[in-house]
């Protein structure tokens, strides 16, 4: 079956409370490959790649906030972009 992609963007208070450790258990529950890293801005970025079913179930575990201590403010939403395949998941630093 075809994986899908997809770049979230994710805004609000989500960095320094284990919003990217979270992010990489959710990703193994559901099956998606790809990164996530916190950016300059404050933000986080996260390259997903899944099946359809299981990266729109990742998408709304991330709008949930996987993180406790997290206060999600918008996530933006790019399905379809370019992403580079992976097996993994991993934290970028």
């Amino acid at each position: 079956m075809a994986r899908d992609t997809a770049i979230l963007r994710v805004t609000g208070f989500v960095q320094g409370v284990g919003f990217r450790y979270t992010t990489k258990h959710v990703a193994y529950k559901y099956d998606v490959s790809g990164t996530v890293k916190n950016l300059d801005d404050g933000s986080v970025e996260i390259h997903a790649i899944a099946e359809e079913e299981n990266l729109n179930k990742f998408i709304d575990a991330i709008k949930k906030g996987p993180s406790p201590g997290c206060r999600i403010e918008h996530v933006y939403i790019y399905k379809g972009a370019p992403v580079e395949d992976r097996k993994t998941f991993d934290i970028v630093y």
